[in-house]
């Protein structure tokens, strides 16, 4: 399973820096904004399962690329909100289908009934909640 995913990570890791410059982990932080909308970077950490400190070099970076906006929450000023820019949702829309692509061309070597075992066999594995997406 290890050799698989490492193989799955470089190849999206690749293709996602050639096509937008950004890493596999920025992707992943987007996905999570884009389902869950504006939260605290605190939240985004926690949903991620990262450090704080790997989450704020995300953000920052992210923010530089004009893929996330920060805003102060109106009931507590203190609170910097994350939402995602246009140009963040379409980073995702333009990503999404490039993981989707990978992983389908990882799995071509096996049959439907493979890839459906396979993906049932994963989903007993992975703990709902310590999903990182």
């Amino acid at each position: 399973m290890g050799f698989a995913y490492k193989q799955f990570r470089a190849k999206v890791s690749h293709e996602l820096f050639e096509a937008l410059g950004i890493s596999l982990e920025m992707f992943g932080a987007l996905k999570v904004l884009n389902a869950h909308g504006k939260m605290t970077q605190q939240q985004l950490s926690d949903l991620l399962l990262r450090n704080r400190s790997v989450t704020k070099r995300l953000v920052d970076n992210a923010i530089k690329l004009n893929l996330i906006e920060p805003s102060k929450s109106e009931t507590n000023k203190k609170i910097k909100l994350l939402a995602l820019t246009i140009e963040g949702q379409k980073a995702v829309a333009e990503c999404s289908p490039i993981v989707d692509k990978i992983s389908h061309q990882l799995q071509d070597s096996l049959s439907k009934g493979e890839s459906l075992q396979l993906t049932q066999l994963l989903a007993k594995l992975v703990k709902k909640e310590q999903f990182v997406d």
